[in-house]
């Protein structure tokens, strides 16, 4: 598989801001994530906000678009903008490299009956408690962050 964006430590003077969501879908102790096909590694669900969208209509069209999975919104999670978390990324065919900005939003699934996209290779739900596969940097701190907030009541800010 060729791998077609890398994961940089820090910014640069050719560095863009973006804005993109994520959606933590986690139901019974389970997560979905699904295998990007830019990588190779494992994340959750997402992508940019479309003109006109609100973040959680983002969030629905992005894990349909690429799942085929239904899910209710329940609420802001987190939101990651810290470099050294991973989310300064370069596509091998641009000229920049991106900080992303990441809106996640913690969602349950509606439906179960998964299809991936031909943005991905795979798409699966994982058990939380036991080792997940190669996950991409800035989805492990949000993971990680996941497993602590055991009542799901704080928002993170990173």
């Amino acid at each position: 598989m060729e791998n077609k964006l890398s994961f940089l430590k820090e910014v640069s003077s050719d560095t863009r801001i973006s804005v993109g969501v994520g959606v933590v879908v986690v139901y019974d102790g389970l997560i979905l994530l699904e295998q990007r096909e830019d990588c190779g590694m494992w994340g959750c669900p997402g992508g940019r906000i479309d003109p006109g969208e609100n973040i959680t209509q983002t969030a629905i069209r992005e894990t349909k678009e690429e799942t085929n999975i239904d899910i209710e919104v329940e609420r802001i999670f987190g939101i990651y903008s810290d470099p050294k978390y991973g989310i300064v990324r370069r596509y091998r065919t641009d000229s920049y490299s991106q900080q992303i900005i990441d809106i996640y939003l913690l969602a349950r699934p509606l439906t179960f009956d998964i299809e991936k996209s031909p943005e991905s290779l795979d798409v699966k739900f994982f058990e939380l408690e036991k080792p997940l596969p190669k996950i991409v940097p800035y989805t492990i701190e949000v993971i990680d962050d996941y497993k602590r907030d055991t009542y799901n009541t704080c928002t993170v800010l990173k």
